[in-house]
């Protein structure tokens, strides 16, 4: 391995770390996934309507009224599922993919996203109003949330920076209480896992508001095994977290909703890659494995990633009007240690830290409601420092003795500023037009610090300023026959900042555009009894960022081209059906044509045009049944899901016809009883109980490596609760 492998592999590691129908799965919280509507709606679909409220468009409203592709995953129902995370959501939404790596994770929805798991993503991550940079601290542990919404296309109008493709929102539980109440369980299961959450909720004054105090805890042994003497726990699960809730009416027309959330994650998952001893590469002679869940690392996997998010919300109530001030705070520090040769022996490990802060504020104006006019205006302000440094330790060519062989430093700064304003005008009883536009000022800096001290006497120093700015403009008419069906057709346009490649040199790439057009409609039949579901977009992508490897004599790098366009072509469609208060059928499906056009491979020059984009099954859908009954006076309840997607492409552009997952299929399943009183449960859960193998991300790097990272196993978990 030549010395130009090694400064170009470290810098590349570096790089990685720093009819009437209705849309899918418009949900409300304590409803299964997939339901529009809330279980009372079987007896009177009326009342019903009324309950059901989220906040995709930042004012609460019911789902039934949102003109907009939704999903909406209640908290119980996740818990209830065994969902540990977000990377969990993409097997319960289709269209949405997630592929963790040891520095994050990779994110794309509709196709739109970005290969990269770390750097700015096209799906923005939200935590009660909070925009999230760290995907990795976003799509941790969920514990003690109200609901989780799945907003399917650009949202640039109202939630701005990095939502080309979408936005997640992580609503925690709502903390507003008349009495004194506890809940919480412990659970244990495969990998020796202990796995434990608790909440409670205090009533403050006279029904003036709560407060919602919870914690989180989960640890196993991980299903990786290391079988170097170095030891160790490969994709592990390490994990503490607690959050503290308040709101309260601090005058009549004054309220506050904070939240504090602290969590320390040392867990290792997607830590366990491992060359293809198939494959004639370097590093897997000797092989490195056994097989896919016993390998070979010299470096014990490290990983530490604590983070503290604030949110501070002020409404007042100004009659027919309400005024937010929205503040956030997100300060996340991670330290990581990982073997990035994967040679089995001690040759290469790097050490990698990063200190990131980001403060928020907005100023949000809204009035009128469902039926009326409606509106939202307000203004953007955040800014975001980042500060990386990463050392690879060598113990090969020239010097069999460790020595450092990188050492960079990278620190960047995001200013964003934006004004933005939504307006949805009545036409008539049943005919309504919203417009809005969001416009957005960035300015990134970027200072870089590249030293190989046994090869360059002097470090490579480079600074570089980019400005950028977006104008993301929205038009939506929506047509409400009746109470409960409507259907909708919109134009939104969304933008993603530019920014610069540094290694030897400065390299700019153009911001990201994407127009997204959308037909969809809502409605529930037989007393709610039916829902059947449908939306069909085509969206229009051009100057997309894609980063790629680059090879050349001496060694590869990575970078982010802009690819000159592509177009996605879908359809989704969901149906539920519960034929009685006790048993429930459901479906949601989607159908993706993904195509880069004028595309040229940049690590082969390979023209590839018509390459489906990366992370995107072309056809993916779960169904599942669920049954209740009473059994000795408690209830039983049992729910069993089938998921399914078909061949992705992974991002890293290196091989393509290597780089791929061929379809493939898991099933999960969950068993509770509450006892009679329903105040404690027990409760079984079962996720890939057929125990398929299927890789998560995988990077070939002719005659170097192959390396391969795996989902998890089967996995089952035991747990025993109370709610009080």
């Amino acid at each position: 391995m030549t010395s130009g492998h090694r400064r170009a592999f470290g810098c590349a590691i570096t790089a990685l770390l720093a009819t009437e129908i209705a849309f899918p799965f418009p949900a409300v919280a304590q409803t299964r996934p997939g339901s529009l509507y809330a279980p009372g709606a079987i007896a009177d679909s009326t009342d019903a309507l009324d309950e059901i409220l989220v906040t995709a468009r930042r004012r609460e409203e019911r789902a039934v009224d949102v003109s907009a592709s939704l999903d909406v995953f209640g908290g119980e129902d996740l818990e209830e599922a065994g969902v540990k995370s977000l990377v969990d959501l993409q097997y319960l939404s289709p269209g949405l993919k997630i592929s963790p790596a040891a520095s994050g994770a990779r994110i794309t929805l509709r196709g739109v996203g970005t290969n990269i798991a770390s750097g700015s993503p096209s799906i923005a991550a939200h935590v009660d109003g909070i925009y999230v940079p760290d995907l990795g601290f976003a799509a941790g542990e969920v514990f003690d949330v109200g609901r989780i919404e799945v907003l399917k296309g650009p949202q640039g109008t109202l939630y701005g920076r990095n939502a080309t493709g979408g936005a997640i929102n992580v609503v925690t539980m709502d903390p507003r209480t008349d009495r004194f109440s506890a809940d919480g369980w412990i659970g244990v299961g495969s990998n020796k896992l202990v796995n434990m959450q608790a909440g409670m909720s205090v009533p403050l004054g006279e029904g003036r508001g709560g407060l919602r105090l919870s914690g989180a805890y989960a640890n196993d042994d991980g299903y990786t095994k290391n079988i170097n003497p170095a030891g160790g726990e490969v994709d592990a699960r390490d994990y503490k977290g607690g959050r503290v809730r308040l709101a309260y009416d601090l005058t009549d027309n004054l309220t506050a909703d904070v939240t504090v959330q602290y969590s320390v994650d040392m867990g290792t998952v997607a830590f366990g890659s491992s060359n293809n001893p198939e494959s004639p590469v370097f590093a897997s002679l000797p092989p490195q494995r056994q097989d896919i869940r016993n390998i070979n690392l010299d470096s014990v996997p490290h990983m530490r990633r604590e983070g503290t998010l604030l949110s501070a919300t002020l409404a007042l109530d100004l009659g027919e009007a309400t005024l937010k001030s929205i503040t956030g705070l997100v300060d996340i520090n991670t330290e990581q240690r990982a073997d990035v040769d994967g040679a089995g022996g001690l040759i290469g490990r790097t050490d990698a830290r990063s200190d990131q802060r980001l403060f928020s504020q907005e100023l949000q104006l809204s009035g009128g409601g469902a039926g009326k006019l409606a509106w939202t205006a307000g203004l953007y302000y955040s800014t975001d420092k980042n500060s990386v440094n990463s050392v690879e330790t060598d113990a090969d060519f020239p010097d069999p003795a460790p020595y450092v062989f990188t050492d960079l430093t990278q620190r960047t700064r995001n200013r964003s500023a934006a004004a933005f304003g939504e307006v949805t005008v009545p036409l008539t009883d049943a005919l309504s037009i919203t417009a809005g536009a969001r416009y957005t000022k960035e300015r990134q800096s970027l200072d870089s610090n590249l030293a190989v001290p046994l090869f360059v006497p002097e470090p490579f120093a480079f600074n570089a300023r980019v400005e950028n700015d977006g104008f993301a403009p929205k038009l939506l008419v929506t047509y409400k026959p009746r109470e409960g069906s409507q259907f909708y057709a919109s134009a939104t346009r969304g933008f993603k900042n530019g920014g610069v490649n540094i290694d030897t040199e400065i390299q700019p790439y153009k911001p990201e555009k994407i127009w997204a057009y959308e037909v969809g409609t809502k409605n529930l039949f037989a007393n709610g009894r039916v829902e059947l579901n449908l939306a069909g977009f085509y969206y229009d992508y051009t100057d997309l960022q894609l980063r790629s490897v680059i090879f050349t004599p001496t060694g590869f790098f990575t970078k982010i081209n802009n690819a000159s366009s592509a177009s996605v072509y879908g359809l989704e469609v969901a149906a539920a059906y519960s034929p009685t208060d006790w048993f429930r059928l459901d479906f949601a499906g989607a159908y993706i044509d993904s195509n880069l056009k004028d595309f040229v491979l940049p690590g082969t020059t390979t023209p590839s045009s018509g390459l489906p984009l990366p992370l995107t099954p072309k056809t993916s859908f779960t169904v599942g049944a669920e049954l209740k009954t009473h059994l000795a006076g408690g209830q039983l309840k049992a729910r069993i899901d089938l998921s399914r997607q078909s061949k992705v492409y992974f991002p890293n552009f290196t091989d393509i016809n290597r780089e791929r997952q061929a379809a493939y299929a898991l099933l999960n399943a969950n068993l509770r009883y509450d006892l009679p009183g329903e105040k404690v449960f027990v409760a079984l859960v079962g996720r890939n109980l057929t125990n398929k193998t299927y890789l998560s991300s995988r990077f070939f790097y002719e005659g170097f490596s192959d390396l391969e990272i795996y989902g998890a196993p089967r996995s089952i978990e035991a747990r025993i609760g109370f709610k009080y």
